[in-house]
């Protein structure tokens, strides 16, 4: 994580490299095409700012051309947002709910209430990635029948799990998670997750990112304790666990949603994003 801020530091702190990432955000650009657009004539200076974006910024030797990265395609992102923000004088604005979720940070506890899979999908798979990324392990608890679907949906999306370092990305369904012989006791659930996140960081991953659908609970008449599950995770997590809840709007009735949307930092929906803390 670290690695991670230092350079989105360094790619924010020049103008010129603030420049190289905003150029390359449509389209790959020569090294002569940058030196026209980026605000430089020296050549020397162009080549150093751009070893200095290293991780952010790649070239394609075959071509010629450099582009950015999946890190420098997050790097942009903030950029944009961060732009959006000042145009507005500061306020802290909602953002949309798919670049809302790949902001969560660590310690992070958010909801995602979606009324179709499309939209489950959207938020979820971007809010792993950026895990990824970071070096963080992710894992993905999809419902029981929907688990080989959802495996093929996430490798569709650009995920490729053969070629993650391994324990990388791990998908589980949410009956084996949540539900041991039939029962479903919050304490248990919320200790496995932290033994799960400390076997990871032992096998050098900087924290744990989960995404869960929680309709199991509905499905084996389990509603109260999953409110007692999410009341004792809270408005906030553990400093190196960061979760989506996702719950399918269908399936919940007013006083379960109020009391969940309480139970949590964040909640994001179809169209809107917020933080409730």
């Amino acid at each position: 994580m670290a690695d991670w801020d230092d350079a989105i530091h360094r790619a924010l702190a020049h103008p010129i490299r603030r420049r190289i990432i905003e150029c390359l955000q449509e389209r790959a650009l020569s090294f002569r095409e940058l030196l026209e657009l980026a605000v430089t004539a020296n050549h020397g200076k162009l080549g150093f700012h751009l070893r200095a974006l290293r991780g952010l910024v790649e070239c394609d030797p075959p071509m010629g051309r450099y582009r950015l990265t999946d890190r420098g395609q997050l790097a942009a992102e903030l950029m944009r947002d961060t732009h959006f923000l000042i145009a507005r004088g500061g306020r802290d604005l909602t953002l949309e709910p798919r670049r809302y979720a790949r902001r969560l940070r660590p310690g992070d506890h958010a909801v995602l209430f979606y009324d179709t899979d499309e939209v489950k999908r959207e938020v979820s798979f971007p809010f792993l990635e950026v895990g990824l990324l970071r070096a963080e392990a992710a894992v993905y608890v999809p419902s029981e029948h929907k688990l080989d679907s959802e495996s093929w949906e996430i490798q569709r999306y650009g995920i490729n799990v053969d070629r993650l370092r391994q324990g990388a990305f791990t998908i589980i369904s949410s009956d084996e998670w949540y539900l041991r012989k039939g029962k479903a006791q919050a304490e248990t659930i919320i200790a496995n997750w932290l033994t799960l996140l400390k076997e990871k960081q032992k096998a050098g991953f900087t924290g744990l990112r989960t995404a869960g659908e929680m309709e199991v609970f509905f499905d084996h008449a389990k509603s109260r304790e999953l409110l007692r599950y999410e009341a004792a995770l809270g408005r906030q997590l553990d400093p190196n666990l960061c979760a989506l809840c996702l719950y399918d709007t269908s399936r919940l009735d007013e006083e379960p949603f109020i009391q969940l949307n309480k139970s949590h930092g964040h909640s994001i929906f179809k169209g809107i994003a917020v933080k409730t803390t």
